[in-house]
């Protein structure tokens, strides 16, 4: 199986894209910073507000509000022109606007939320900020991943109990043969915005459910979607989320840490007043940002290896090797994937093995 000329297409503008978008951050954050608009605009809000909290919280809406701004044009292309362009969405304009919103305003208070946090540690606990930074992350990961099943997805998509019993049945014996509770399985109306079929576990202990597109229940047998199943059921029986978020812990407190010495080797020469000085927000997240792109490959090299092992899991507990393949030669042409991305690609950027290792991983089971 070779990757399709329109799926080579439709990739190469993506990785494009990831560059034009980078550099966009990038050059965005440091014009605010070189520019002396960071401390312009924190000067601006404190001739209206005393309280540094409220002050803060407007600082960051602002930089989020000019962020949105400059960037929808390159958001809305890759989202929606894009999509479109290779058949891939079903959603119309106002369906993306509406959604686009939704999902900038969530943003937007999450956002708010850990730059409150993290500049009361930066003031009240400058030496080890760094730390409680990591805790906080650390915190909220866990946080939305309790949530999003029952607050976040019914924002963007309906739930709807599945009709196929026979299906079910299925997963919901594949989970007590592995002693694993579970809730309910679910449909979700995929197919009124995109053409991408997926599938997940959410959710924990007696919450958790299984969630499916209606895509792929469509286009898959009953067999290739228990092996999706049971890849997502392997990330859970192997705790992966855990191992992930602590991984997320220790890597984000060594970025944490390490921008913490630059910071405070720096900040005076930008004419910040100390490290809990909100103007230097816009200096932080760029300094963030480069150390973030330093760690992206560690971060994605371990979630592929557990990405891996989901993969043995769903071999082993399925015993169905031809469904995995032929799962995977689906979802490859359903999702236009790069079957074999350049090595660069795959160890800077993909969080998930290429889609011709998995398969040649499933032949090694048959």
């Amino acid at each position: 199986m070779e990757t399709s000329p329109q799926a080579k297409e439709y990739h190469r503008i993506k990785n494009r894209l990831l560059i034009v978008n980078l550099l966009f951050s990038f050059t965005i954050l440091s014009i605010i910073v070189t520019s002396g608009f960071a401390l312009w605009l924190k000067s601006f809000l404190s001739n209206f507000c005393a309280n540094t909290f409220l002050v803060n919280g407007f600082y960051m809406a602002v930089l989020g509000i000019i962020f949105y701004v400059l960037g929808f044009p390159l958001e809305f292309y890759e989202e929606f022109i894009l999509e479109h362009r290779f058949n891939l969405s079903n959603q119309n304009l106002a369906g993306y606007l509406k959604d686009n919103i939704k999902k900038s305003l969530i943003s937007l208070v999450i956002s708010l939320i850990a730059i409150e946090f993290l500049y009361l540690f930066l003031e009240k606990f400058s030496n080890i900020w760094w730390i409680l930074a990591a805790l906080g992350w650390f915190v909220l990961t866990v946080l939305l991943a309790k949530i999003t099943p029952a607050v976040l997805i019914p924002l963007f998509y309906k739930y709807v109990k599945l009709e196929d019993v026979e299906l079910k049945n299925k997963i919901i014996g594949l989970f007590s043969r592995t002693g694993t509770k579970l809730k309910d399985v679910y449909m979700i109306d995929f197919s009124a915005k995109t053409k991408k079929a997926n599938a997940a576990v959410a959710g924990f202990g007696k919450s958790r459910r299984v969630i499916l597109t209606d895509n792929l229940l469509k286009d898959f047998s009953h067999e290739e979607i228990l092996s999706v199943v049971a890849h997502e059921l392997g990330h859970y029986k192997n705790k992966d989320t855990m191992k992930i978020v602590s991984f997320g812990f220790l890597i984000s407190m060594v970025l944490f840490f390490l921008c913490d010495i630059v910071l405070k080797k720096i900040f005076p020469f930008f004419g910040y007043a100390s490290l809990a000085d909100i103007a230097g927000l816009p200096l932080f997240c760029l300094i963030m940002l480069f150390f973030g792109l330093l760690a992206l490959p560690l971060q994605n090299g371990f979630i592929r290896y557990l990405e891996t092992k989901a993969d043995v899991y769903s071999l082993i507990t399925t015993k169905t090797p031809e469904a995995f393949i032929a799962m995977m030669e689906k979802l490859a042409r359903i999702n236009l994937a790069e079957l074999e991305p350049s090595k660069f690609m795959e160890i800077m950027f993909y969080d998930h093995p290429p889609i011709v290792k998995r398969i040649q991983l499933a032949k090694k089971y048959k």
